[in-house]
């Protein structure tokens, strides 16, 4: 006998939930690096995409989420992609691009090899590491931050930007966190490991430059200040 298919909505966890709501609601959907598939089932689930596709640069990740989209029933609605990010045809009609669990240098590579994805789509990344480096490249290439939130998932928190054509208010991610109730908890962990990087510097046999360090811990203790 055939196996039923699931027919309950998927859960998502706190960081995947963030970054379905900061994607909103799109015509075409890419869910880059779509590793078990759950944000691109959730997104079809919910109404919240009418098409999408699900891009991994890995055999594995991608089976296990074509096996995600088969367990919920949505196998024949999701675009599959072994692909290198957006590096597949029709990728450019995407109206709502997510890239969620990278570091800040491989999204920023992403991106930067599809520059058409700078110039229209709706951008939700979550970067693991390299935020302000991420922030600063997305302003240089005249795509600004129009919102960020932050999701709590045990002892972690992750941040996640909506970004888009044209600069907004600032460059870095705590402009626009300033409501947001995890922001304080955020902050005093960017900012320890902010100066755990700066003593490193500093004690260093080799002399280091310090500068932009110094710069990266004014700015955190300056905003930690004013809450």
């Amino acid at each position: 006998m055939q196996q039923e298919k699931k027919v309950e909505k998927l859960k998502l966890t706190p960081r995947l939930a963030m970054a379905a709501r900061l994607a909103g609601e799109g015509g075409f959907a890419v869910d880059v690096g779509t590793d078990h598939g759950r944000l691109a089932v959730w997104l079809l689930q919910n109404g919240r995409a009418g098409r999408v596709a699900a891009t991994d640069i890995n055999r594995g990740p991608l089976s296990a989420a074509r096996q995600t989209a088969s367990d919920f029933g949505l196998e024949g609605r999701i675009r599959f992609e072994l692909c290198d990010g957006l590096d597949f045809e029709g990728a450019q009609e995407a109206d709502v691009i997510v890239i969620a669990g990278m570091g800040g240098e491989t999204i920023q590579g992403i991106l930067g090899r599809s520059p058409w994805s700078l110039c229209g789509p709706r951008l939700v990344l979550q970067p693991q590491s390299k935020l302000d480096e991420l922030c600063r490249w997305l302003y240089a290439s005249g795509c600004g931050i129009r919102r960020a939130a932050l999701a709590a998932e045990g002892v972690r928190l992750y941040v996640a930007l909506e970004a888009g054509p044209g600069r907004g208010g600032g460059v870095y991610a705590e402009e626009y966190l300033r409501a947001d109730p995890l922001l304080a908890r955020w902050l005093d962990m960017r900012l320890d490991a902010a100066q755990r990087a700066l003593h490193g510097l500093e004690s260093a046999q080799t002399p280091r430059d310090t500068s932009e360090q110094r710069e990266v811990c004014a700015r955190l203790c300056k905003l930690r200040k004013e809450l």
